[in-house]
Order: C-alpha cells, then sequence, then structure tokens
C-alpha cells in the first residue's frame, strides 16, 4: 500500500535591495512504498559512512532529506558523495541537502558520508 507524502520548502528573499522579500516555492507531491529512516553517530576518528538504503527501489528514491544535526561544538563540515561519484557535496554543521524526484528511472541510488570528526546525522529516504 502505498502512503503519501509532500516535500515542500520556500526560499524568502527580496527580488532587489530594498524590496520586501518574495517567496520562491519549491516541492513535490508523490507516494513512496518503501522507506528507509537512519541516523548515524560518527565517531571521532576521521572516516566515511555509506548510508542504509534498505529496500529502496533499484531505480533509485524519490525524496530523500539529509541534516547534520547541530551542535554547539562546531564539528567540521561533512562531505556527501552521491551514487558513487566522484564529486562531494558539502554540508556544515546545522545544514541539510534533500532533493525530490517523483518517477526517478535512474535516480539516487546511494549516499556515503565522509567526516574528519565526531558528529550526528539523520537521513530520511523515500522510494
Amino acid at each position: 500500500m502505498s502512503t503519501p507524502f509532500n516535500l515542500q520548502g520556500n526560499l524568502n528573499l527580496p527580488g532587489q535591495p530594498g524590496l520586501s522579500t518574495d517567496p520562491i516555492l519549491f516541492g513535490i507531491l508523490s507516494q513512496y512504498d518503501s522507506k528507509q529512516v537512519s541516523e548515524y553517530v560518527l565517531p571521532s576518528t576521521p572516516g566515511t559512512q555509506a548510508v542504509n538504503f534498505g529496500t529502496l527501489p533499484s531505480v533509485g528514491v524519490k525524496a530523500y532529506l539529509l541534516i547534520y544535526v547541530a551542535d554547539p561544538s562546531c564539528p567540521p563540515p561533512i562531505m556527501v558523495t552521491r551514487n558513487a561519484g566522484t564529486e562531494a557535496e558539502e554540508v556544515s554543521n546545522g545544514g541539510f541537502i534533500c532533493g525530490g524526484n517523483p518517477n526517478p528511472s535512474a535516480g539516487l541510488t546511494s549516499l556515503s558520508i565522509a567526516f574528519t570528526q565526531a558528529g550526528r546525522v539523520q537521513v530520511w529516504l523515500l522510494g
């Protein structure tokens, strides 16, 4: 049985200096059949953590959210690599990355997190 979900957000900023803020809205409305929710407590020694994709479809996820949980000790950024690629995206303490693809055919199928110090990362994957 499919479960509906809605991933949405907005970016509020002025179109020009001195103007009021205008929202730029984004989001998807879809359904998932498989979900994987994980939390990783990263150790203090440098390393890489593969994200568990569980039973998600081989075509990729419909939506994902990765949060680098804010820590007052302010650990250094983590580097997130998608689909075993060669380029990684930096995520700073308290930051996040997310994405939506309502009908993947060759979508997101793996994530890995490279870190240099202790931290905590939460991940939601919907497929």
